[in-house]
This record gives structure tokens, sequence and C-alpha cells, in this order.
């Protein structure tokens, strides 16, 4: 800006920057802090299984958030015991439809099971319960930051849902440059992608053992 303009027409100046910031807010259009912000914690197996199992239907139960992060909007973990929330960025969909829909798309193209389906009116051979236990990016003082995810799963037959047959329990705690809701999410997707691998060694080594009796 011109040093002689700023010099002697200070009253204009002034007059025009409160008339400008009464329609706008600076950096152009809405402020950061309330426009909202949507993210999807998406991951992709990649190729499909060549081989598919026979007669082997699972069920996927809606898999379970608990209570703490079972709303759309992120949360980070601030203390020992407090999480906070972090409007306005939150899940483009509800935290267990997203979960669900990643776990059916991602087992379904490992071959492992004829069919995966989510409708419980279809006959099932095996049903599998989710829960998801940990969500959350970390940003206590006395931690790097990270992205946390932490699932449970639970297999049993579908005649005998009494009878557990399957059971693990898998974290993924994975370093991001800052705790920021947009590096949380991307540490989410590195991190499911994670759990998803492991999940699917798992059953993999699971019905190769009870395949070999």
């Amino acid at each position: 800006m011109n040093k002689a303009f700023i010099q002697y027409k200070p009253v204009i100046v002034v007059l025009l920057c409160l008339m400008l910031s009464a329609c706008f807010s600076w950096g152009g259009g809405e402020d950061e802090e309330t426009t909202p912000h949507y993210y999807v914690v998406d991951v992709d197996r990649g190729s499909v299984a060549t081989e598919f199992a026979r007669d082997r239907v699972l069920l996927i139960k809606p898999v379970r958030v608990v209570p703490h992060f079972e709303n759309k909007t992120i949360v980070f973990r601030v203390g020992e015991n407090e999480f906070q929330s972090q409007p306005p960025h939150e899940f483009f969909s509800d935290p267990q439809d997203m979960f669900t829909n990643q776990l059916r798309r991602w087992l379904q193209k490992t071959g492992l099971f004829s069919q995966v389906v989510t409708d419980d009116s279809i006959a099932a051979d095996y049903v599998l319960e989710s829960a998801v236990t940990g969500l959350y990016g970390e940003k206590r003082a006395a931690y790097s930051p990270q992205a946390v995810v932490e699932m449970q799963f639970f297999m049993s037959a579908a005649d005998t849902p009494q009878n557990m047959l399957f059971q693990t329990g898998l974290r993924a705690d994975v370093d991001i440059e800052k705790t920021t809701a947009a590096n949380v999410v991307m540490g989410w997707k590195q991190g499911l992608w994670e759990l998803m691998t492991t999940l699917e060694q798992d059953f993999s080594g699971y019905f190769a053992k009870l395949d070999a009796r």
C-alpha cells in the first residue's frame, strides 16, 4: 500500500477496513473454524482373490463403536482421561456404517469366504461381530502425535453363536507430523489398512488349519 496514503488518509483506511470485515472473513470465504469439514476413512485391499472358498458364507454384524467415539465428530485425546471433540471436523457418515462397509468390502475380496453379507436374512455359516474400541488423535503433551485405531473381532458359528471360534484384538498407532483432523484421518486410513491386512492373515491361518483337519 502507498505510504502517502497511509499517512494522510488514516480515517478512510480504517472505515474501509471496518466495512470489509463486516462483509467477509479475512482469508476469503467462511471462517475455517465454522466451515464444516467432512472425512471418510476408506481402505482398499486392491486385487480380488482368484479363488474363493466354497459354501462358507460370513455374516457381518454392524460394527459397534464404543460410546465416546460413536458420534460423527472427530476426537482428540488431550489428557489421561480427557477427550475433546473437534467440530466442525466430522465423518461424512456414521462411524458404525463406515467401518461395517469397509470390513465387508475388504473381506469379500479375500476369497476366504464364498460370500460376505450384512443382511441377516441370508443363511450364513459364520457370524463376525466387531467393535471399534479406540479412534482418536493423540494430542497429549507427553506423547508424540499419532492417529490411533483399535478394534476387536469375534467370529462364531451361525448355528451355535455361543461357541466362539476366533477372536482377536488389533491396534495401530500411526505416527503423524502434527495432530490435525486431516493428518489424523490419513493416519486412520493407514492404521485401518494394517488392521485389515492382519485380520485377513489371521483368518487365513485359522481356515488353513481347519481345512487341514
